[in-house]
């Protein structure tokens, strides 16, 4: 399956939110409020999407249906706080089924492979320097527990700010910083280095 790159170097976090912004501003016929509502997330859930897939032409289709759900509840949801908790779920439920459907497994490793945000963290900054031992980063991320795998990919790897990734997975900044703390200190455990001592985000 052919990928793309999302981009290289310190650049890696600003390209994502690029390939993002590329996505096709193509919302259901729906309020205003829910206008609103995708306009502030489309750009993280295509990121997430073509980073699982390795194809921007599957990511829009991810996204073109998930959004399509995500109008049809609106209309019998209380408010975006209800929309909100189901839209991350959705958004990697309909991952999964994509990749079932096309009898493939996730991308994440090779779509990343030359993506170098994630040597960001602080116990891989200086031991992680080459492109064998970022595959074997990527690797054990995507081996991470769930909710952690997400945070860390986000955060580190897409580069969206603290407050962004909370945000869109609906829960508080606190809680980012603790899955935070955790996916780092299983990495380093896996990765045989030194766990961070600092608990910076």
């Amino acid at each position: 399956m052919a990928t793309a790159d999302i981009g290289a170097g310190a650049q890696a976090g600003g390209d994502a939110k690029t390939v993002a912004s590329g996505a096709r501003r193509r919302t259901p016929s729906a309020s205003a409020e829910f206008e609103v509502f995708y306009q502030e997330y489309h750009e993280v859930w295509r990121a997430y999407a073509y980073a699982r897939t390795g194809s921007l032409e599957a990511a829009d289709q991810v996204i073109d249906e998930v959004t399509a759900q995500l109008a049809d509840l609106w209309a019998c949801a209380s408010g975006p706080d209800d929309v909100g908790r189901y839209a991350w779920a959705l958004l990697r439920t309909t991952i999964v089924r994509w990749l079932n459907d096309h009898q493939t497994r996730s991308a994440f490793v090779e779509t990343l492979a030359f993506d170098r945000t994630a040597l960001a963290m602080d116990f891989v900054r200086e031991r992680f320097n080459l492109i064998e031992e970022s595959l074997t980063l990527y690797a054990a991320i995507s081996r991470l527990p769930e909710r952690e795998y997400d945070v860390t990919v986000l955060r580190y790897v897409l580069g969206f700010p603290v407050a962004q990734v909370a945000a869109v997975l609906n829960i508080d900044t606190r809680s980012v910083g603790r899955h935070i703390r955790s996916a780092k200190q299983r990495l380093a455990r896996e990765l045989g280095l030194c766990a961070p001592a600092s608990d910076g985000h």
